[in-house]
């Protein structure tokens, strides 16, 4: 994307100032793309998507889907887009869903998102901007209403930094009420342990984060029209492609017994399914159903009525 060079993030400056560092323009290779309502996909290298049970490669700007997984590759990264002005940029090797929206709710908005692993860049129109963009994690939930926010997440704990406007945090199984956290604010938390806030984000979070996410993010989506591709040549989801995602705590789980049943009807799904039951209980009821209650015979009463 082609960044200003009088427009600089917060965390840009930030990073100037206290490491004495160059901050490089980012560049998403991306075709051209004309703003459309229903989200989109942008990847710069190959993405891998699932969709429905289906796996595809895709390497040009794709129309999204509620319910999309994508993942992107070792030296690659991808935008998505939505009509209202959001825009999520994922670094590489970055697991993601665009979770499907509640039932009634528009479909063609970034709402909510499910990070299990990876490098997420989050911005949000103005304070006027309709609604808000959730990020789930495993250890924490991030809502953001407008501003931007940086985000990493693996399977045992989440950091975010916020470049402007300011983000809620609520964390997984806990009835804590959500905590607000303002701009230029840091927070981290690993599994089964409090929230941690800082004024600055850790050296560690400076130096593994991606050099793009140090610039505002700039709409690809917009620039001319250019046809989306659908994806082609597909083949069907495979245990290992999804099996950190059924076992992950993350709330979107709910939603994969009911998606990927009908792999569960074949091998070596099935086997596979068996094999981990100990970590998916929930697929006990697909693999081993209950019997059905036996018919009534013709006359049998439903109840009985003892004398009094």
């Amino acid at each position: 994307m082609n960044i200003h060079p009088s427009t600089r993030s917060v965390l840009a400056r930030w990073l100037r100032g206290a490491l004495g560092v160059g901050i490089s323009a980012a560049c998403l290779c991306a075709a051209p793309l004309a703003q459309a309502a229903q989200a989109v996909l942008l990847p710069e290298g190959p993405v891998t998507l699932i969709r429905a049970t289906s796996v595809f490669v895709v390497d040009a700007p794709l129309l999204v889907e509620p319910g999309d997984i994508f993942t992107t590759g070792v030296h690659g990264a991808a935008q998505l887009e939505d009509g209202s002005g959001t825009i999520a940029l994922l670094g590489s090797q970055t697991r993601i869903t665009v979770d499907a929206a509640p039932s009634g709710a528009k479909t063609n908005m970034l709402d909510a998102l499910s990070l299990l692993a990876g490098w997420l860049k989050v911005e949000r129109g103005t304070a006027a901007a309709p609604g808000q963009l959730t990020v789930d994690t495993v250890v924490l939930r991030a809502a953001l209403s407008h501003g931007a926010a940086v985000i990493h997440a693996n399977a045992n704990a989440a950091s975010l930094f916020v470049e402007t406007g300011s983000i809620t945090l609520a964390l997984p199984g806990i009835a804590d009420a959500p905590q607000p956290l303002n701009a230029e604010r840091y927070a981290q938390r690993e599994s089964d342990k409090p929230l941690e806030t800082r004024a600055r984000p850790t050296p560690a979070f400076v130096g593994e984060m991606p050099l793009a996410f140090r610039d505002p993010l700039a709409s690809i989506a917009a620039r001319p029209q250019v046809k989306a591709a659908a994806p082609v040549q597909g083949r069907v989801v495979a245990y290992a492609d999804i099996a950190d995602w059924l076992a992950s705590p993350l709330a979107v789980r709910s939603t994969f017994v009911a998606r990927f049943r009908p792999l569960a009807r074949a091998e070596p799904f099935r086997t596979q399914i068996r094999r981990n039951l100990r970590n998916l209980p929930e697929w006990r009821a697909v693999l081993c159903p209950p019997r059905p209650a036996p018919p009534r015979r013709p006359g049998t009463p439903q109840w009985s009525e003892v004398a009094s």
